[in-house]
């Protein structure tokens, strides 16, 4: 068992009294290592070696936790229920702090039986079942549910023996710590200046009485098993996210994987594009009707964007400038209006094309290629004049700038996406449904902005191209 350091001071252990025993004439004289002088009558503990055994059962714990072992606390002093209770719903231990009935764990076969009863009664309780027998029944079933809770109320959820078993108080627990003894489980023990410490695995010589002391030595018994569970939790919310974000719906094309959902979104979004486009253009008007006047106001929208950021050279990237805009915009407002979650699939669900960064990274690409391409349709090969300045060994490293420079937006148009979707999400789950309503539309407007923001920065990235800026 390996040897860690857990931070147990004394002067912690004797603002808790953990060093006081008991009297003098109540003493087990097998305890004299452990007992260091006396005082006013009463043993006083050596605190070193309290020190000493807390960090052996520290150790002990600590393993046993990250091997996923399961641990049964056993306090039933009145004084020191709640607090039993409270430590072991903390450390996600079972636990006993009622009456320890004999045979609990020698005679597991009854307390199994005794623990399927209860399960069944709490299962009837909460499904009303319960309420509908006579009145005599009810009240019966009722009496036996309530003595069930209180002596196997923190064993309920324990499906076999219990691996390492922590006990508080050797002589009031001293049934409980013989069926551990026969059974062959691992001990752990509180043991007061009137106990034996021979008879457990790990004795820890503490005051059993006092509740801070008590609780001073759960909290670091507890603390171990805490922090594997909280390790052992982040490793399997890891695990499960890695199942959800690569959970996707592949088709096989010829050699190719292709991510199907995103595919599909996409044809969703430029259907709806270009149905409406059709349907507008399909009978043009000499006065614009609604539709076709809309398109036109957005056609004269884009065009003021692009000439705006590339200058009077402006024309030929009208179109790409454009679908970028619609594209985006579209696909955001989809996401937000179309019931994409209805749609089921083998694996995975339909969303919003952005709402997957490999959306947005395409997006991003598309503007680092229609970046050198602006450059190099105007310039030639001259284009790359400025990436030998001052050094022509730094070529590589200016074109890798640039190249990369336009990835930004990819980021910034997801962490905006995910956000705004967050912030709805986190509203409907705090407050009536009503209320979000105003901040969805929010969102719808938000998603414009999106859209607009990513067009005019991929404009301006062709414009400072064109230009020759650096």
């Amino acid at each position: 068992m390996t040897k860690r350091y857990w931070n147990i001071t004394l002067e912690e252990m004797m603002e808790a009294g953990v060093h006081f025993g008991h009297g003098t004439r109540k003493w087990n004289p097998r305890m004299a290592p452990y007992i260091s002088t006396k005082r006013k009558g009463i043993h006083i503990l050596n605190l070193t070696r309290t020190a000493r055994f807390l960090s052996e059962a520290c150790d002990l714990v600590f393993d046993a936790a990250s091997k996923g072992k399961q641990f049964l606390i056993v306090g039933t002093k009145n004084k020191a229920a709640d607090l039993i209770a409270r430590a072991a719903t903390r450390a996600r231990c079972h636990y006993v702090n009622k009456k320890w009935l004999g045979g609990m764990l020698t005679n597991w076969y009854t307390t199994e039986t005794r623990l399927h009863k209860f399960r069944s009664l709490r299962t009837e309780q909460k499904t009303g079942r319960i309420h509908s027998l006579p009145k005599k029944d009810t009240a019966i079933l009722k009496r036996q549910l309530s003595h069930l809770e209180t002596y196997l109320g923190g064993i309920k959820y324990m499906t076999g023996l219990p691996d390492i078993v922590i006990i508080v108080d050797q002589q009031e627990e001293y049934t409980a710590l013989r069926e551990c003894i026969t059974l062959g489980i691992p001990t752990i023990c509180l043991i007061d200046t009137n106990c034996d410490p021979n008879l457990a695995d790990i004795s820890i010589p503490a005051n059993d009485d006092a509740i801070a002391s008590i609780r001073l030595i759960l909290n670091k018994l507890g603390n171990m098993n805490i922090l594997l569970c909280s390790i052992n939790t982040l490793k399997r919310l890891y695990e499960i996210s890695s199942v959800e974000v690569g959970q996707h719906l592949y088709w096989q094309l010829g050699g190719f994987q292709v991510h199907a959902q995103v595919l599909i979104t996409s044809w969703v979004v430029i259907a709806i594009l270009l149905v409406s486009a059709i349907l507008v253009v399909r009978n043009p008007q000499t006065i614009p009707t609604f539709g076709q006047n809309f398109f036109e106001y957005v056609l004269e929208f884009i065009r003021d964007v692009s000439k705006t950021q590339i200058g009077e050279e402006y024309g030929p990237w009208v179109p790409f400038v454009g679908t970028m805009f619609l594209f985006i915009f579209v696909s955001n407002w989809s996401g937000a209006l179309l019931p994409w979650k209805i749609i089921q699939l083998p694996h995975g669900e339909l969303a919003a094309p952005t709402n997957d960064i490999n959306t947005t990274v395409a997006l991003a690409l598309l503007t680092s290629v229609a970046y050198f391409y602006a450059g190099l349709s105007k310039k030639g090969l001259a284009y790359f004049g400025k990436y030998i300045q001052p050094t022509p060994i730094l070529l590589p490293i200016n074109i890798l700038e640039d190249f990369t420079k336009p990835l930004s937006l990819s980021f910034r148009l997801f962490g905006n996406i995910l956000a705004d979707e967050l912030v709805v999400v986190v509203l409907v789950s705090l407050v009536p449904l009503v209320v979000p309503i105003p901040v969805m539309f929010l969102g719808l407007f938000t998603s414009g902005i999106q859209a607009l923001i990513f067009a005019t920065l991929a404009a301006a990235y062709i414009g400072e191209s064109m230009e020759g800026h650096h």
